[in-house]
């Protein structure tokens, strides 16, 4: 360091820097706030834990697979032709209703990510639950319009879709679900 300090004639104490000092505290200053700005400015990108893999992707399976299968057993278990039944499927926020199954299904189909840059919709148990998830729309629809033989064809095209779905996940079919 080329400090060197003096004294005016009032007393008071004066440093004197030299200009490579100067331009290297300037210098070093600046990185830092280019540093503390680009760091600030850059924003996290996580994968939602889906693609983290080891443990956390295997219990990660394991919790939406209890949920898919207890809201698979329920759908399955509903007489299509009996509405009120339908609509207390859909209105359930319970795990085993169509909220809870929605919400889970997505994101099981979603843990098969192998890699952090594969997009979601491009997976192949994401393209089949938004087939089967579709069908279930279809199911919605026709149920809010009170339409009993509608309501029942797409509950049958749903439950076609949703063997697809269940295999792609590695669950068994929906029968077999049923069964347990």
């Amino acid at each position: 360091d080329s400090h060197a300090c003096f004294s005016d004639a009032g007393g008071d104490v004066i440093t004197h820097t030299t200009r490579r000092v100067f331009v290297d505290d300037t210098i070093k200053g600046s990185l830092g706030i280019f540093i503390a700005s680009t760091v600030a400015s850059t924003p996290a990108y996580a994968s939602g834990g889906a693609t983290a893999g080891g443990a956390y992707l295997l219990s990660a399976k394991q919790r939406y697979n209890k949920r898919v299968i207890a809201g698979v057993k329920s759908l399955l278990s509903l007489d299509a032709r009996d509405l009120s039944q339908v609509e207390e499927f859909f209105s359930s926020h319970e795990e085993g209703g169509w909220e809870d199954l929605s919400a889970a299904g997505y994101l099981l189909a979603n843990a098969f990510r192998t890699s952090s840059t594969k997009a979601p919709d491009s997976l192949p148990s994401v393209k089949k639950w938004k087939a089967f998830a579709k069908e279930m729309e279809l199911v919605q629809r026709s149920l809010s319009k009170k339409d009993g033989e509608k309501t029942f064809a797409s509950y049958k095209n749903a439950e076609e879709k949703l063997d697809a779905y269940l295999e792609a996940v590695e669950l068994p079919p929906g029968m077999e679900l049923k069964q347990m």
